[in-house]
């Protein structure tokens, strides 16, 4: 039977993963979201010689979805663990989101909670900020957007690549837009606890339409573990576990042990994580002071920034590829070609060095 028009799924390209892809060898990357990577032998554990390489729990083991519910204030039943955050997202996607509904997204964002309803044939409104405002998210305008109808409304928290805040006002009221337009609100929580004691509740908080997703993969430098997590109400989450079962079943148990030490120590991998932030926040800040090309304020938490270019940034990231080696992130890739994205989470010494070959180019383009 040939698949209805409706029905066929379509998904852009994936150009940010595509382009590391491409530049994997290059010598220095400075525009990784991560906190520079873990090692397994750091946590001085060892594996148990006992545990069941056969079996796996559908919906993460128990004592994970525990750790992960304490995070966001929550119940472990309200707890779905998935092969990383990038599954959360199709996930939800795919559960909720039908061919022609209206999805509306905030801009610049990680590319995929943009183009994944797009490849399930949603029609995406992208609502854009604006750097000259401070990415002031303007509220009135979501309303007005969503109207009577949306299927899903789309946010980081932080965002990535700005790492701006939804506040706790901002959630409660985008919890209201959704009751209005009868839909839900998909918030990536990736970063939230980046901003330390500037936090920003989680989106579980708020009520049945509101869906958090997250991962242990950028606070801790664990990325190969590939452990994510959508919390949503328990009937939700039966469907988004229904769909699961045909994309990766139950998930590694080997991964979700590791993962279960990494949120067992959680508050060791935040205090790590901001003694390398904080770091390399002035050295950025710093930096930039020296770069009249650039325009934008490091922010004070989260792992990446995303300052305005005065110069063509498709001609500044290819320069700084080809003649130092040297890799940023592409504005296009989030939507707001005019800006890249810097990464805080790298070894100090490459941060500099990547820096002062950014400075460097800058100053012969300028």
């Amino acid at each position: 039977m040939a698949d209805h028009p409706l029905r066929r799924m379509d998904f852009p390209p994936f150009e940010h993963l595509l382009h590391y892809e491409k530049v994997h060898g290059a010598r220095l990357n400075i525009s990784f979201s991560n906190i520079r990577d873990f090692h397994l032998d750091g946590f001085r554990r060892n594996l148990p010689k006992d545990l069941d390489l056969n079996w796996t729990f559908r919906n993460g083991t128990p004592e994970l979805r525990r750790l992960i519910a304490k995070r966001h204030r929550t119940s472990p039943k309200r707890v779905l663990v998935t092969t990383g955050a990038t599954e959360a997202n199709f996930l939800v996607n795919a559960s909720l989101v039908h061919p022609r509904e209206r999805v509306l997204v905030d801009v610049p964002i990680y590319s995929p909670l943009r183009d994944v309803p797009r490849g399930v044939g949603a029609k995406v409104v992208e609502i854009p900020r604006n750097c000259e405002d401070g990415w002031r998210l303007d509220l009135d305008r979501w309303r007005k957007t969503a109207g009577r109808r949306a299927s899903l409304l789309v946010f980081a928290n932080l965002n990535n690549p700005t790492s701006t805040a939804l506040s706790r006002p901002d959630i409660r009221e985008l919890a209201d837009i959704a009751e209005e337009c009868d839909g839900r609100v998909l918030v990536d929580e990736t970063f939230r606890e980046l901003a330390f004691q500037d936090k920003p509740p989680s989106a579980a908080e708020f009520g049945p339409r509101m869906i958090a997703l997250s991962t242990v993969t950028k606070v801790c430098g664990l990325g190969t573990l590939r452990v994510g997590w959508i919390i949503g109400a328990p009937d939700l989450l039966d469907r988004f576990a229904g769909l699961k079962d045909y994309t990766t079943g139950g998930g590694s148990i080997l991964s979700q042990t590791i993962a279960t030490w990494a949120l067992g120590q959680w508050d060791f991998f935040l205090r790590r994580a901001k003694r390398i932030l904080d770091a390399n926040r002035r050295i950025v800040a710093e930096a930039i002071n020296e770069m009249p090309a650039l325009q934008g304020d490091v922010p004070r938490g989260g792992i990446v920034l995303f300052p305005h270019c005065t110069v063509d940034v498709a001609k500044l990231a290819n320069r700084l590829l080809k003649q130092y080696g040297t890799v940023i992130a592409e504005g296009r890739f989030f939507g707001a070609p005019d800006h890249f994205r810097l990464g805080l989470g790298g070894e100090t010494r490459n941060l500099r060095e990547g820096l002062a070959n950014l400075r460097q180019l800058l100053g012969s383009m300028s």
